[in-house]
Formats: structure tokens, sequence, C-alpha cells
């Protein structure tokens, strides 16, 4: 194990960090086990973000990994020749403070609210992720392009195909990034912006996501987002093959 893949892997296992927020899925007795697969970097983060820090009604909950470190000393995260690009998969939790007591991404009668539940990724691929990479928000590009609602056993589905912000960046070009974030995803390198690339391109990516109501203020999601690649799109169905018995029905 190279130095920068050591220091990640310890990153990751330290979350939820000292005075950072609780794992109130943890708490509530709610697991959310992310499995490893080949070309991950075999260390789960659990990272909780308040309310306070998503500026909506809700406390978050990201339990996620990533790509391995190969040669270059950063995660895979950040090549754009591999099906780990910009990928995360994993799980949320999400904690309800909506005025009428209905947990996030549902209606009081509980029925799923799908453009309610489509603000968890948002947040998270332009803020959460390449925001905490110093992405400026002009750039932060995500978007829905396609949108396919669908059940699974007990779980409310969303196929999406969406446009996301990469992660990768000059240094350069990073606004105040958060250097907590450097220590999982490594520092990205120069060959990766190879043939004119820009910083924090627009990248179009597939996944799916499925969720449900857990408890009264409670909501359990669980998936990926893979690049729609050929390689992107068989490592997507990996990651929902080894999550499924994970989270019965």
């Amino acid at each position: 194990m190279g130095l920068q893949k050591e220091l990640a892997t310890l990153a990751m296992r330290a979350t939820p960090l000292p005075g950072g927020g609780d794992n109130f899925m943890a708490a509530a007795n709610i697991p959310t086990p992310v499995p490893e697969l080949p070309g991950s970097i075999g260390a789960v983060a659990h990272e909780p973000f308040m309310a306070r820090e998503t500026r909506r009604s809700f406390d978050l909950l990201v339990a996620f990994t990533i790509g391995d470190f190969a040669d270059t000393g950063c995660s895979e995260y950040y090549n754009p020749h591999s099906p780990w690009y910009n990928v995360f998969y994993g799980a949320y939790g999400l904690r309800s403070y909506e005025p009428d007591g209905s947990a996030w991404g549902f209606h009081a009668d509980g029925s799923p609210n799908i453009p309610e539940m489509l603000q968890v990724p948002e947040l998270d691929y332009n803020w959460l992720t390449a925001g905490a990479l110093g992405c400026p928000p002009p750039r932060m590009c995500f978007r829905t392009e396609e949108l396919k609602p669908g059940r699974h056993r007990s779980w409310h589905v969303l196929d999406v195909t969406a446009t996301i912000p990469s992660g990768l960046h000059y240094l350069r070009d990073a606004v105040s990034p958060d250097l907590r974030y450097y220590a999982v995803f490594g520092l990205p390198h120069g060959d990766f912006m190879a043939g004119g690339r820009q910083s924090y391109e627009p990248v179009k990516m597939r996944g799916r996501m499925l969720y449900k109501q857990v408890g009264s203020n409670l909501t359990l999601a669980w998936g990926g987002l893979c690049p729609d690649t050929s390689e992107g799109r068989q490592l997507l169905s990996n990651v929902l093959d080894v999550m499924d018995p994970l989270y019965p029905g």
C-alpha cells in the first residue's frame, strides 16, 4: 500500500470526525453497508452533514467508497480513462425536519416526492464533492437528463442519466478547497488533464438510486452513479449486484 492510499484509507475510516456530526442512522440501528468491489479502495467513509451545512431541512449521512489508488498517487476517481471516473457508490441516510413531519423524499401521505429526492445527489455532486474540491459555483452543473421511476421490492427506484461536474481539476483553479478531501482522493495527477481538458468538466453519468422511508422522519437510499460508457455501465451493474442482497425488502 502506497503512502497516499494509506492516508486515504485512514482518513475514510476515521469518519465521522469528532464534532462534525453524528451517524444518526447507526444510532437508529439502520445499517448502511457499502461492500468492497474489485477496483475500489477497500475503505468506507461515513460522512454526516447537518442541516446547518446542507442549508436544507434535513441532516444527511453519506456512506461511500471510491476507486483505488494507482501509480499516479491518486484515486481513479480522477482518471477520465477509468470506469471509476467521478464514481462513488454507497448509501444516503436522511433525517428530515419538514414542517409537515414527512420523511425527506416523500409527501405527507407517504407517496414519493421525486423532485425533492433529486435534490440530494444535486447537493452531493455540486457542493459536497466538486465544491469541496474547489469547484467554483458557475461550474456546478448537475442536471438530470433522463429519469425513469419504478419499484424494486419495497424500494422506490430512480434510474437516471445525469450531467455532473467532475472533480478532476488543475490545482490552480480550485477555489477554497477543503484540504481534508485531498487526504481522501489524493491530488489530481496532471497527466489526466492532457488533451485540453478543463477543470471540473461536465461528465455524463448513468445511475440508479433506491430509497424508502425507514422511520417517522428517516429515509434510506442506496446505489451509485457511473460514467455513461460501456465500462461504466458494467461497473454500475456490478455495484447494484453486490449491494442488492445487503438491502433486502
